[in-house]
């Protein structure tokens, strides 16, 4: 019998010590818990941060982004506009070049008094002492009307004879 006794007092140690392992893991499991609640308000709370200065930085971003827009519809429409000019400008007939050819043309002892020119017709009026000049003016001004080179049509609007100055003034017209 004595045997026996003995062996409850085992269990009772035994149960004793089973008590305190299970409050031992009971306060380790509430530790680790209290601990996994904290590092999860800990990353909450970083998150939050991070998740402020995120949002401020899509904000300066899409700030920035409606600035540029401005900007690019800017230069879309000076884009616009210079193709337009372009094709002004490829439309448009170059006059320096109708000009310095006409003038090439013209014979160095006539005085050009009025030169005007514009898209459709060419006036000019020049002044000579000598009828010869202002005859090799129209001939060269008739063949290139003829040729139709620049000028399609030539008019001789007026040849006047100022006997004050003693030279003729011509003026002539014609058609681009």
């Amino acid at each position: 019998m004595s045997t026996d006794i003995n062996l409850l007092l085992r269990k009772d140690e035994e149960s004793l010590r089973r008590q305190k392992r299970l409050k031992i893991f009971n306060f380790i499991a509430v530790f680790f818990l209290i601990e996994l609640g904290v590092i999860s308000l800990i990353l909450f709370l970083l998150i939050q941060v991070n998740s402020f200065s995120s949002t401020k930085e899509k904000d300066d971003l899409l700030r920035r982004m409606s600035q540029l827009q401005e900007k690019r519809v800017k230069l879309f429409v000076l884009g616009n506009r210079i193709d337009g000019i372009q094709e002004i400008l490829d439309k448009r007939k170059d006059l320096s070049k109708i000009t310095s050819t006409i003038l090439a043309k013209t014979p160095a002892k006539l005085s050009i008094e009025e030169f005007e020119i514009d898209n459709k017709i060419i006036v000019i009026t020049a002044n000579s002492s000598s009828l010869f000049p202002i005859g090799e003016l129209i001939n060269s001004l008739s063949d290139m009307a003829h040729k139709k080179e620049i000028i399609s049509s030539l008019t001789l609007n007026s040849l006047v004879f100022d006997e004050i100055k003693n030279s003729y003034q011509v003026s002539v017209k014609s058609n681009l």
